[in-house]
């Protein structure tokens, strides 16, 4: 699939930092690695130079990588599975308690129809 992809909801420099990260997983760039230019990724990716500049930032928040402003960018460490975000985790838990009551009721419910 390319990326960006048009049907992907997400804006292009994160589908772009999501596929650069697959990529760093997958070991094509390991630490110590300097990734293409963005002149050369803007290129690869078919996009402008500031989209490429955000999906390059994004992974630098993440500290998979960091930008010598005359050496390009380098892979820092390996990529990871990024942790979940506690609220997500949460409203997780909320979601399969909510499921687990509505089954109950449920249950109820056709015990009270055959009744």
């Amino acid at each position: 699939m390319p990326v960006p992809d048009l049907a992907d909801p997400r804006p292009p420099y994160l589908q772009i930092a999501d596929d650069l990260r697959r990529q760093i997983k997958a070991g094509r760039y390991k630490p110590g690695d300097r990734l293409p230019s963005h002149k050369a990724m803007a290129e690869t990716y078919q996009s402008a130079p500031e989209t490429i500049r955000r999906a390059l930032g994004a992974l630098r928040d993440e500290g998979l990588t960091a930008t010598q402003s005359t050496k390009g960018t380098f892979v820092l460490r390996e990529a990871s599975e990024p942790e979940p975000n506690p609220e997500f985790v949460r409203l997780q838990s909320v979601l399969h308690d909510v499921l687990e009551r509505l089954d109950k009721i449920e249950d109820r419910l056709t015990g009270l129809e055959s009744s």
